[in-house]
């Protein structure tokens, strides 16, 4: 009985090493991360803006999507200061100008259609997007460098949002020169095309004061006045940011954003009948 046994043992220790070297028998031991390391899906609106290095700053994604709903209706004005000047201009903003507009830009351009307040002309917009990465990275659905979708077509406006990502850089000279290579870049592309040059929004003063990378009141309005100046040498169109965004503090309202940053729809509004007015020529 027992030398059956061993004969038996025997055979099965044969069996064995002759499937050690069959990729059935390989047992590849995936680990799951620990619950502090498990990597969460990013939300797709709002982007992380970190400090980055001069050459090629790489964003991080981190932006939080705005709560409120679209309306089905198209955009209205809402709760225009009676000082401010589109309320004085007695004249209603009119989206078909853009028609032959493309607008490039961050996350804050990209609530201006996702949530169909601007409902004409191409927008070409990424999570993230600065003056680097304009020039490499494509808009969502495409495979074109956003810089390169302006050789589809003949463009008459183009409408530029960026800095946003960029207020933690340690340069703020670089990133103007970055931004003027990038007004050339269009002209080369459109060489009969009007450029315009948005300001960048205010953000609350909670978000301001407690801000640990860059994104302060201070640096925008020093990024602001640089990008007037760049403007004014170039020949673009400088569209500065309405009154209507501001409360006595020159911060963003704490009520035009629930992430301190990004505008909610009612402000979005403001900012879009805004910067059409501009565009018309209206103010």
């Amino acid at each position: 009985m027992k030398r059956i046994v061993s004969i038996v043992i025997i055979a099965a220790l044969a069996a064995a090493l002759c499937g050690c070297g069959s990729k059935q028998g390989v047992i590849v031991d995936i680990r799951t991360p620990e619950p502090d390391s498990v990597i969460v899906p990013v939300p797709t609106d709002v982007p992380d803006i970190t400090p980055a290095p001069t050459a090629a700053p790489t964003p991080v994604p981190t932006e939080a999507p705005q709560t409120e709903q679209p309306s089905d209706s198209p955009a209205v004005t809402e709760g225009i200061p009676s000082g401010d000047p589109t309320q004085s201009a007695g004249t209603e903003p009119d989206q078909t100008v853009f028609d032959d507009a493309v607008f490039i830009g961050n996350s804050i351009f990209e609530g201006l259609y996702r949530f169909g307040i601007i409902t004409h002309g191409r927008f070409y917009t990424k999570v993230g997007l600065n003056v680097n990465s304009v020039m490499t990275d494509h808009a969502e659905g495409s495979t074109v460098p956003v810089i390169d979708e302006l050789k589809n077509g003949e463009v008459g406006k183009v409408i530029i949002l960026l800095g946003t990502n960029e207020l933690g850089w340690p340069s703020y000279p670089t990133f103007i020169q970055k931004y003027s290579d990038l007004l050339d870049a269009v002209w080369q592309r459109q060489p009969g095309a009007k450029v315009y040059v948005t300001a960048l929004p205010p953000v609350t003063k909670n978000t301001s004061d407690t801000s640990t990378n860059g994104i302060t009141n201070s640096n925008i309005e020093r990024m602001n006045g640089m990008l007037e100046e760049l403007a004014a040498q170039k020949g673009a169109i400088f569209i500065p940011v309405p009154e209507s965004l501001y409360d006595s503090n020159r911060a963003l309202p704490d009520d035009a954003s629930s992430d301190g940053i990004h505008l909610n729809l009612k402000y979005d509004r403001l900012w879009a009948d805004h910067i059409t007015l501009k565009v018309m020529g209206a103010i």
